[in-house]
């Protein structure tokens, strides 16, 4: 076991196998960090990004209510941060990263992040970090599922159901959610003289989707699954203040579907998945009308040996083939990638835990690097009451240029470099056990990571938009975090404390070109989470307090957006109807009001609350 001796590992929150099929079993010295899945069922109805937002001390970019929200960890952007659905990656091969708006938490079973470069795991984009997303699992003996209705501020309405069987041979399940939210909130305008109170207009949203899992026992050793993920998202693009009319709107549509099968033999496990992506964007305004679909083709292959609890050795081949249809392009462009990897866990006593991985990616038009990551985990003090563990990390990272990088038609570089980097961090963890009563576990951690040839989207002499190469950028920075959970009579406390510093500078610069020495746009240097949840017997009090800090709206400095702190509030109670259960839920998001911008003049929703009717069978 790669978690506490007997007597300490009942009581911890999640017990993480040395030898397990998750890759980031083979990520020793990493932060990783699953969210709690009270959570993710009092927040169902809510979006990706407003649960690592609220969770995680990760920054999110939102443009608005209704727009777009990519994620910035370490001091990097959106497109530096792979998102891995069942162990492949989802984002197009366009944009090179995730709309988290428009990935629902509905149908989703566990959400994970790893902090920092993984490119030898999870390959190009991997620089930043990794959002690790597993399709629910459906492992009741007998019919299961639930209904949630939900109405707002707003005018936010949301409904959900799912239903799941299982046998010892078979297990299915499918989800579906429908959600419409108008967002006619009211707000200061801050471009209008006086700052007068407007409400939003042209920022409507309405989404729905669906999963379906299916799990098929074919014989002791044989498994076979098949997943499939569809969401729809059609939503007016809320203007900035003070902009002209637009009558901006866009329509994304993503279809996901992965078979997988696994063997397990005397050779050891085998796990071969493929993979069929299409992400498909209509984009309209009063003088555009722009499309783009793109189809991903994803083929993986894995075996995995292992030796008792010593080693385990896993190689695989992951290959990738891209078409994209895009009215910014001058012509169809098509792409293939392939990568060979091979991770290796070996412990050669039981405190000490190491990892060896290595990535050869092969792109048309590229040469990345060979990319290897070692990290350790050393558990050098155990005692009944106390484990003290050193951890560490030394990883390099890639990414390739996307295609709109590259061929978007008058802003596209197609003379762009490949980002290489190298990131290094250590970190000290304790935890403390009392009993049965009491858990405590602390971790800190400092980074540095180096990528040279950063790219990044920033206006030029004209205002136009266009990526170009920064030559190096320096991200460093600390982590902290502390958990604590404990038990007084019938009442259950938890809480969660998380810091991060983090610094992000153009440390050398072509000449001409960029702003060396200061923080990049969009980076807070100091962000923070605290939540707390309390249970006493049917009742559940849940909080998040969130503090971002200032923001740079240009690598200039010269402009920026001020902190801001989020309070969020949620109160439910369970009613026994029988075996079955009816949860009942009074949330209050922003609950001091607060007027914020994550993006410079997007204006976001002021307090608001939601009331949820949730049956639960059985």
């Amino acid at each position: 076991m790669a978690a506490a001796q007997q007597d300490t590992t009942q009581h911890q929150l999640r017990t993480v196998q040395v030898f397990g099929k998750p890759a980031e079993v083979y990520a020793a010295g990493s932060r990783v960090v699953q969210v709690d899945s009270a959570y993710l069922s009092t927040y169902s109805s809510g979006t990706l990004a407003e649960a690592l937002q609220a969770r995680t001390p990760i920054y999110f970019k939102s443009y608005g209510a209704s727009g777009t929200s990519t994620v910035a960890f370490r001091g990097t952007n959106a497109s530096q941060t792979a998102v891995l659905w069942n162990g492949l990656n989802i984002a197009p091969a366009t944009l090179g990263q995730s709309d988290f708006s428009t990935l629902p938490l509905s149908g989703i079973g566990e959400v994970a992040v790893q902090h920092g470069a993984a490119a030898a795991t999870y390959g190009s984009g991997a620089i930043g970090g990794a959002v690790l997303l597993n399709s629910a699992k459906y492992k009741t003996a007998r019919l299961s599922g639930d209904v949630k209705l939900e109405a707002g501020s707003f005018g936010r309405y949301f409904g959900s159901g799912s239903a799941g069987y299982s046998t010892k041979k078979f297990s299915f399940g499918v989800s579906a959610y429908g959600q419409l939210a108008k967002n006619d909130f009211k707000y200061k305008d801050l471009t209008r003289f006086g700052t007068p109170e407007v409400r939003q207009d042209n920022a409507q949203v309405e989404q729905h989707g669906f999963t379906k899992d299916l799990s098929w026992q074919i014989s002791p050793q044989t498994q076979l699954a098949v997943h499939g993920w569809y969401t729809f998202s059609d939503r007016e693009l809320q203007p900035a203040m003070g902009s002209a009319y637009a009558d901006a709107r866009q329509r994304d549509e993503s279809l996901r579907l992965m078979a997988e099968l696994q063997h397990q033999s005397r050779f050891g496990q085998t796990d071969i998945k493929l993979a069929y992506f299409n992400e498909y964007l209509h984009y309209t305004d009063l003088s555009n009308d722009s499309k783009s679909e793109v189809d991903t083709y994803q083929l993986q292959a894995e075996q995995t040996f292992t030796r008792g609890e010593r080693w385990s050795l896993r190689g695989g081949l992951n290959m990738q083939h891209f078409v994209a249809d895009n009215d910014g392009y001058a012509a169809q462009q098509d792409e293939n990638r392939a990568s060979l990897f091979a991770l290796f866990r070996y412990n050669p006593v039981q405190p000490l835990q190491l990892s060896l991985n290595l990535r050869q990616a092969l792109v048309e038009g590229f040469n990345p690097p060979p990319t290897p990551a070692l990290g350790f985990n050393w558990k050098f003090f155990n005692s009944n009451q106390h484990q003290v563990s050193l951890k560490g990390n030394a990883s390099g990272s890639y990414r390739v240029p996307t295609l709109n990088d590259r061929f978007w038609a008058g802003t596209g570089n197609p003379d762009l470099k490949p980002e290489q980097g190298w990131s290094y961090e250590l970190g000290l963890r304790h935890v403390l056990v009392q009993g049965n009563t009491f858990l405590l576990e602390t971790e800190a951690t400092a980074y540095h990571m180096l990528v040279d040839d950063w790219i990044q989207w920033s206006p030029g002499n004209t205002g136009a938009w266009r990526p170009v190469n920064l030559q190096k950028v320096e991200s460093k920075g600390i982590e902290l975090s502390t958990t604590a959970t404990s038990t007084l009579r019938e009442v259950k406390l938890s809480s969660t404390a998380g810091y991060t510093y983090t610094s992000s500078e153009q440390v050398e610069v072509y000449e001409g070109n960029g702003d060396e020495g200061k923080q990049l746009m969009y980076v807070p240097r100091h962000k923070a989470i605290l939540s707390a949840e309390a249970n006493y017997r049917n009742w559940r009090l849940l909080g998040n307090l969130n503090y971002t800090g200032l923001r740079y709206t240009s690598n200039s400095e010269t402009n920026n957006l001020d902190s801001f702190i989020l309070l969020n509030l949620a109160l439910s109670r369970k009613l026994q109807l029988g075996q079955h259960s009816l949860l009942l839920t009074l949330r209050s998001d922003n609950m001091t009001n607060a007027a914020y911008q994550t993006m410079a003049y997007r204006a976001m929703p002021p307090r608001g609350y939601t009331f949820s009717l949730r049956f639960i069978i059985p």
